[in-house]
């Protein structure tokens, strides 16, 4: 935080009512869970408590990571957000409490925050976008740990002039505070009568979310979601009340990734919020026929075109143009696309140059982990990295489409059965069958 905005906080005047003085908690406590909390962005430091990296300032309690307006902001650990709004200093600030007494802190972002308070928040679900709101004189996000009302002592994390990844272990011992739980192993899929059937776990029961009628099913999170009708609709888990989120038939392809939505409408006009109960933001001005989300990352297929940009605020990057682009996959800095000759490209990181991973022929890609997977002439091929040989998974020219996730289950729908496996040398499980089966997902 740029100058004394921290001191100037309703939240400074509460420390120094309730503590009277400031105290570090020492570095080292005992028996911590080393990495527990995970960096919110991506950036350059810029300064670290007291040290303004140029000038020092006793005021300053945490990190300043520099970054462009508009990237997003993730929560360090999963807690309840305690504050969402407006400070004279920091600005659009949140404010989330987590278990053992921590407390972490993110100010000056660029707009209203997309969180409220009250709300219980998921390690790295978006909190809001970098900005330079309140007492800042340049984009960046201020963030600080608490523990117990004492400023934490963050310092051999981070370095002036250091770069930071959004997603990974922060290098600090945190007593008490055990590694966030993994996203459970979901699984999808829709029968021929629109039937979405969904499960925890591959041997758990199937549970029917709805009626009938659906003709698509995605999973991002705890979220699941469907077209019906042409409208979308999600629910928040396999036993949560569904909400209509954008209705009136229009609705041509739907993506969510963790507290992210969009969708597309019949007039290819891409729509995206963060959270269920924000308001939707166009994206584009029409054209579009596909939408991919994944992390902070947006992708669409515009007039047979594959454009990117990083947050809704994001300006666009031509990832592949030409024309030829007929389907994309996005996972953490991995992109891929198919072209009109079949032919699928990926790379990773947004300026990386397109690497060719086979001669043609594929029809659909999917991304996961460090897994790329793709159809082929009916068949399910995967390949462990951009640089290793690929594995005929399921052959047979059967294959009408493909899921992979991040726990290493592959899945596919197979004479209109739902087959999947949990790493590439395992046996096939028949997870339903009957020949009904017409979309599948999987989450994990």
């Amino acid at each position: 935080m740029t100058g004394r905005a921290a001191k100037r906080t309703w939240w400074s005047l509460a420390v120094a009512a309730l503590m009277g003085a400031l105290v570090l908690v020492p570095a080292q406590p005992a028996a911590a869970q080393t990495g527990a909390m995970i960096q919110p962005v991506d950036g350059v430091v810029t300064g670290v408590l007291s040290n303004r990296c140029g000038s020092t300032d006793s005021d300053h309690y945490g990190v300043d990571i520099a970054a462009n307006s508009g990237k997003a902001i993730g929560a360090a650990y999963p807690g309840t957000v305690t504050f969402a709004g407006w400070t004279s200093g920091g600005g659009n600030t949140v404010t989330v409490s987590h278990a053992a007494g921590y407390v972490t802190r993110y100010l000056h972002m660029v707009q209203a925050p997309s969180v409220g308070a009250g709300q219980a928040v998921g390690q790295g679900q978006l909190l809001g976008y970098v900005g330079s709101t309140g007492n800042s004189t340049g984009p960046h996000l201020h963030f600080e740990i608490w523990r117990n009302n004492a400023v934490y002592g963050i310092s051999p994390a981070y370095t002036c002039g250091g770069t930071v990844t959004k997603g990974a272990a922060i290098n600090l011992p945190f007593a008490d505070l055990p590694a966030a739980g993994a996203v459970a192993e979901r699984f999808a899929f829709v029968n021929a009568a629109g039937v979405l059937h969904v499960k925890d776990g591959a041997y758990a029961s199937w549970q029917a979310v709805n009626a009938g009628g659906a003709t698509k099913a995605v999973l991002g999170g705890n979220w699941i979601g469907w077209i019906q009708g042409g409208s979308f609709y999600a629910k928040d888990g396999v036993y949560g009340g569904w909400l209509t989120m954008a209705g009136g038939g229009q609705v041509r392809d739907i993506a969510i990734s963790g507290n992210r939505f969009a969708f597309v409408n019949t007039a290819g006009v891409a729509y995206v919020k963060d959270g269920p109960y924000a308001a939707w933001q166009a994206i584009n001005a029409g054209g579009a026929t596909r939408v991919e989300l994944n992390g902070d990352w947006i992708g669409l297929i515009q007039g047979g075109d594959f454009l990117a940009k990083q947050g809704i605020f994001g300006g666009w990057l031509s990832m592949a143009g030409g024309g030829q682009v007929r389907d994309i996959a996005i996972s953490g800095e991995r992109f891929a696309f198919v072209n009109a000759a079949g032919i699928l490209n990926a790379k990773d990181g947004a300026y990386a140059s397109w690497r060719a991973v086979n001669a043609g022929g594929a029809t659909r890609v999917v991304l996961a982990g460090n897994w790329i997977g793709w159809i082929q002439s009916g068949d399910f091929y995967a390949k462990a990295g951009l640089y290793a040989d690929w594995l005929a998974l399921a052959t047979g020219g059967q294959v009408r489409d493909v899921a992979v996730n991040g726990q290493d289950w592959f899945a596919f729908i197979g004479s209109g059965n739902y087959y999947a496996k949990q790493g590439p040398y395992t046996s096939w499980l028949t997870m339903a069958g009957g020949g009904q089966v017409t979309d599948i997902a999987l989450a994990g």
